[in-house]
């Protein structure tokens, strides 16, 4: 059967979809984990390294970051492609910029390297009674800093 979608519904799912990717990279750098938790589904998926399942498991991980991280996530080239009326998949290219260390804790600007990764994401979208959600994020690196991960 035909997907039987109108160009307008397709664009609005997709400004959706876009926006939840880059509230997930605005929540995480600027420490709204509450905000980032509740874009997933209940039962949504987050791999940025380790599967990590379930919106508040996710709530609780992103809580154990320390405060000595800094990071900033550039995405760019984000794409939707919206299945139906009810699913999307996504992707986003990342830029990462990272530092742990007691710099972090201060407003100054910390010298920098260069990025920490360069990547992407791969989301699953789904339409809830809330909104969209993210159903899963999943992060992929095709280059990384090792440096700029102590202890991974």
């Amino acid at each position: 059967m035909e997907n039987a979608l109108s160009q307008d519904e397709r664009d609005r799912i997709e400004l959706a979809c876009q926006r939840l990717s880059i509230a997930y990279a605005r929540g995480v750098d600027y420490r709204d984990y509450d905000l980032v938790a509740d874009i997933f589904t209940e039962a949504g998926e987050l791999d940025a390294g380790r599967l990590i399942t379930g919106r508040e498991a996710i709530r609780r991980a992103l809580n154990s970051r320390p405060d000595t991280l800094r990071s900033r996530h550039v995405l760019t080239n984000v794409f939707v492609d919206v299945v139906d009326e009810n699913r999307a998949r996504g992707i986003s290219y990342l830029t990462l910029y990272r530092h742990v260390g007691d710099e972090s804790l201060e407003a100054a600007p910390i010298e920098l390297a260069g990025p920490a990764g360069v990547g992407h994401y791969e989301d699953a979208f789904e339409r809830t009674a809330d909104g969209w959600r993210i159903a899963r994020r999943k992060l992929y690196f095709a280059f990384r800093r090792s440096e700029a991960f102590p202890g991974q």
